[in-house]
């Protein structure tokens, strides 16, 4: 929404002087500065690792260098450790600080082979390793696909690659179960889980959707008893039926249920965290005897777990012990014991492959041994020994070059020290454990302070109001805060200006708590915010699938009695689907719901992205958006439930779109929004007129930014003529302009509504322009032009009045990979 100049004068002042402080750059010849609002970006690039935040970090890997690789699958990245400094990956670390190595921070899009790691989308990275050749493998859980990216140019896996890209060598991105004995890259996977790589270069995958472990070849030869060629890919256990069964029989011919990670073990033998059973097992290489148990090469045996979850049997027969969840994996350690995550139990246990001593206590082949944990879920023990140590859920173990044990505990990274010396710039004692990375915040604090020194993690949805208060979707903090403009009482709460607080969400996953405080209440996924006119703030929750309001004061909106500060329920039953349109919103289901905005009418627009469609609530009887609607019921206004392209200059509900993103209403009544992968922007005419250049009848769809390809061209030229990729938000600034985050191009963009000078530049009606970014992924500019600043997937934008009327708005973006909130003003 836009603000009023005079309203929004001091939010400005307090932001760029008291709270943003002082900007000792030179301004460009416009004028137009970038400056950080609120973030202080921790949860990112070239910081100490034990400082950095992250968002459920699953498999964590050691290349060959001794530097720590970590899968954080929330925030849809993988990141490395430097243990010394030096340049890796083709950038310059220094010794314990953290990068950002592969992903853009957004889930999926970017699936394009051969672009730079760090522009390429992964949607819920569950692991990570390194094979013989240094190169970064990924199983990029939600694409279906498992990835690479290339440390030197050459030929790998059958394909050639560029050092420092990425590319996919295993799944066609379609999630379901084709293709053994055939090109991996033309296989179908299913949910790809904790990868490794065994001892030939081949690649172990465990497709846990297809309840299979699968290999892929990197040389022709035989494995696994199976003739295989290069760059093919096939079935090594599992018979694709979720089950137990099997046991010394082919493992090929057994039931597994959701496996999901798969190593290889000093005698080659193939060991497989069979998750859904609550047990390890173990496909025999040769025919001897592991484990304490006589195997036949080609069988499947369980070496751990009874079947029940629970936590029992230390120090005796490992088939005996209870585990609970053993999902993170198991990892083999230097003297081929068995490192199992008893997630759930909050421990890390070890099958002993021999009798021995190991981690300084003696134990007996084929029985089972915790070495870190006490069973609480916690954080402390630092220090101190490693069996005494509270943990969280560890999802991932792997081993250094000095045989430390590198555990992913939930929200850190810890080692428990195998030897004593100085390790990760400390001192530590064999048998105590330390933390390496990772402050246990997940980029969340500052809330009563000065917003730019407060954590955000991925802030994606923005808006702000009529007195210029700033609302910012903090998704990766499963929240909703507010920066004021004024000293007040918002929402239930005292506010001081310019400082940040939440107002929903309390930061735990979930759908509970309608009816009460927001900030007592649960959210899965914030995607969006907006503000209707009684100025109650409008919450997408696509993880929950629903759309819920909090209330800024009290009074009945909605059809609901509403206190202030509370959250109510207004669309989605919380059911992932299409159905009940023409009914009541609160009963009907719906999909991935993103962006909202609420019409001059009252009414709750947003794209269900999933369905791909544009709903709207009802807030009164009446004809909308050519409907008859009644109060309180869900209808569909665009879209035809196929994604792809197609209706323009036709009725918008029998148009294509292809995962609508976030929206505005532009002065007109008109719906603004990003057709996300069809890279552009469209409009949906409420009335019939010349809008953008272009005659439109009402209730018709028409693009007026992007030409559907995904790239980065035509600043200064018709914006139906440009290429943009992956736009994920647009706002119209007071002189009506479209201001958009052009999220993969790292840049946001202005389409001219009428010719005239604005953001310090000449526009004609209709051109695009560049307004902030370079075009690089990163971030620099502070209190420089806004051209010359770097920013990292821009997702989030809202536009301010300012006292200059006319020449532009304040722009504030969602530096969503930054973990920042920007401000060109």
């Amino acid at each position: 929404m836009i603000g009023r100049a005079a309203l929004v004068g001091g939010l400005l002042a307090g932001l760029t002087t008291a709270r943003i402080g002082s900007v000792s750059a030179t301004p460009g010849s416009s004028g137009w500065l970038v400056a950080t609002a609120a973030g202080d970006g921790s949860a990112g690039n070239g910081v100490a690792a034990p400082s950095a935040s992250f968002n459920s970090p699953d498999q964590v890997t050691v290349d060959v260098s001794g530097n720590v690789l970590i899968a954080d699958t929330a925030d849809n990245t993988v990141r490395v450790i430097a243990t010394t400094s030096g340049t890796f990956y083709g950038t310059s670390m220094a010794a314990g600080e953290i990068y950002t190595l592969v992903g853009t921070g957004l889930s999926g899009y970017v699936k394009a082979n051969g672009i730079p790691a760090t522009h390429g989308g992964l949607y819920d990275p569950q692991g990570v390793d390194v094979d013989s050749d240094g190169n970064v493998l990924i199983s990029d859980s939600e694409d279906d696909l498992v990835r690479m990216v290339a440390t030197t140019s050459g030929t790998f896996y059958g394909r050639a690659m560029v050092a420092g890209d990425i590319y996919a060598i295993a799944g066609d991105g379609t999630g379901g179960y084709s293709g053994d004995g055939g090109k991996a890259i033309s296989a179908e996977l299913s949910s790809p889980a904790q990868l490794a790589v065994d001892g030939e270069g081949n690649v172990l995958i465990p497709d846990s959707g297809n309840a299979r472990v699968r290999v892929l070849a990197l040389t022709t030869g035989t494995f696994y008893g199976t003739a295989m060629t290069a760059g093919d890919i096939y079935t090594v256990a599992g018979n694709g039926t979720a089950g137990y069964s099997g046991n010394g029989a082919k493992a090929t011919s057994a039931e597994l249920d959701d496996p999901l990670s798969a190593v290889v073990d000093a005698s080659g033998n193939l060991v497989i965290s069979d998750a859904g059973n609550v047990r390890v097992r173990v496909v025999a290489e040769t025919t001897g005897t592991f484990y304490g148990r006589a195997m036949n090469a080609g069988d499947i045996y369980a070496v751990a777990g009874n079947g029940k979850a629970g936590y029992s049997g230390d120090g005796g027969k490992a088939t005996s012990a209870g585990l609970d969840d053993p999902t993170g994996g198991t990892s083999v350690d230097p003297s081929g014991n068995l490192v199992i995550n008893d997630s759930n139990n909050y421990r890390v246990r070890v099958v002993a492959e021999s009798t021995g001593r190991f981690y300084n206590r003696t134990m007996t082949a084929g029985d089972i041994y915790t070495i870190a944990g006490d069973g609480a879920l916690g954080s402390s023990g630092d220090g101190g020994p490693a069996k005494s140590a509270e943990l969280g859920r560890t999802d991932s173990t792997s081993f250094d070059g000095n045989r430390n044990l590198i555990v992913d505990d939930g929200d850190n990274v810890r080692v428990v020290a195998v030897t004593s010396g100085a390790f990760y710039g400390q001192a530590m004692t064999a048998g105590d454990i330390y933390t390496i990375a990772g402050n246990d915040t997940e980029g969340f604090s500052g809330d009563g302070g000065a917003a730019p020194s407060a954590e955000l993690d991925a802030p994606e949805g923005i808006t702000s109001d009529a007195h210029g208060d700033i609302f910012v979707a903090d998704d990766g903090n499963l929240r909703v805060r507010m920066i004021p403009a004024s000293t007040s009482t918002f929402f239930g709460q005292a506010m001081m200006a310019g400082d940040i607080y939440t107002i929903a969400g309390d930061g735990s996953e979930g759908s509970s708590g309608d009816g009460g405080p927001a900030t007592s209440a649960e959210l899965e996924d914030v995607a969006g915010v907006a503000l209707d006119g009684s100025g109650n703030l409008v919450v997408t929750d696509e993880g929950a699938w629903q759309v819920k309001v909090v209330a800024a004061s009290t009074g009945t909106f909605y059809g609901q009695a509403m206190t202030a500060g509370d959250i109510y329920l207004i669309a989605g039953n919380g059911l992932l689907g299409y159905s009940g349109i023409g009914g009541p919103a609160t009963t009907a289901e719906i999909g991935c719901p993103l962006g909202t905005v609420v019409d001059p009418r009252g009414n709750v627009v947003f794209s269900d992205s999933c369905n791909e469609r544009i709903m709207v609530v009802a807030d009164a009887n009446g004809t909308f958006y050519g409907q008859a609607m009644t109060a309180g019921d869900l209808y569909s206004i665009a879209g035809d439930g196929t994604g792809g392209y197609s209706g323009d200059g036709g009725p918008a509900t029998s148009a294509e779109l292809n995962e609508p993103a976030l929206m505005t209403m532009d002065a007109a009544g008109n719906l603004v929004f990003a057709d996300g992968r069809n890279n552009r922007i469209r409009v949906v005419a409420v009335t019939t007129g010349t809008y953008y250049g272009q005659a439109m009848t009402a209730g018709d769809i028409y693009s007026v930014a992007g030409t559907g390809a995904a790239g980065y061209t035509g600043n200064g030229r018709l914006a139906t003529k440009a290429e943009l990729d992956h736009p994920d938000d647009v706002v119209i600034d007071e002189a009506g302009n479209l201001v958009l985050t052009d999220a993969h191009n790292n840049v946001v963009r202005v389409v001219a509504n009428r010719t005239g000078s604005y953001y310090g530049q000449a526009m004609k009606k209709g051109d695009i322009y560049l307004l902030a970014g370079t075009g690089s992924y990163g971030w620099a500019g502070d209190g420089g032009p806004p051209a010359s600043a770097e920013l990292a997937n821009p997702d989030g934008i809202t536009a301010v009045a300012q006292a200059d009327r006319g020449t532009g708005s304040a722009i504030y973006v969602g530096d969503l990979a930054n973990s920042r909130l920007r401000l060109v003003s």
